[in-house]
């Protein structure tokens, strides 16, 4: 009875710690960082049914990576958007990352040390209204090590502001 306890007690504070970190994403309140993350887009201003290249710009902290896709037992960096109604996202594309020692082993897996650019191409919908402000937001989710320890999944919120002509 003792061990059924301890484990529902141990249940109800992991999902309280995983509710804070979904609240703390909804009310744009960042995560503890490894990185800096910068949100810039290829133009301003767009016509619709144009296009326009959203940018997130990662900096890995000094003696930091960030891991990459194919990082086995560890999460990725992903980009996540908010739908938005007068655009269509496309597929976000990575640079091609480098292999770093997983601390405490011999192990190599894909990361990033070096600052990087995650590029999301856009589409704005025909049905957009010149004079319109488009503001599109997401967040860029990821994990870091330094090398002795791995840090749990921060979380950088990501904000873009694009006028339509």
């Amino acid at each position: 009875m003792r061990m059924a306890t301890s484990l529902a007690v141990i249940l109800t504070l992991s999902m309280s710690a995983a509710s804070g970190r979904a609240q703390g994403l909804l009310s744009g309140k960042p995560t503890a960082q490894q990185a800096s993350v910068a949100a810039q887009a290829s133009a301003s201003t767009v016509a619709p049914g144009a296009s326009v290249t959203l940018w997130a710009d990662v900096t890995p902290h000094p003696s930091m990576h960030v891991y990459a896709e194919g990082a086995v037992e560890f999460t990725p960096v992903a980009v996540k958007l908010t739908p938005h109604a007068s655009v269509s996202f496309g597929k976000a594309s990575y640079p091609k990352p480098s292999l770093v020692a997983v601390p405490g082993t011999v192990e190599k897996v894909p990361a990033y040390s070096q600052p990087f650019r995650i590029a999301v191409p856009v589409m704005v919908k025909a049905t957009a209204r010149s004079g319109d402000t488009l503001t599109l937001g997401g967040a860029v989710n990821y994990q870091a090590c330094d090398d002795r320890l791995c840090y749990p999944v921060a979380v950088a919120p990501v904000l873009w502001t694009i006028a339509v002509k």
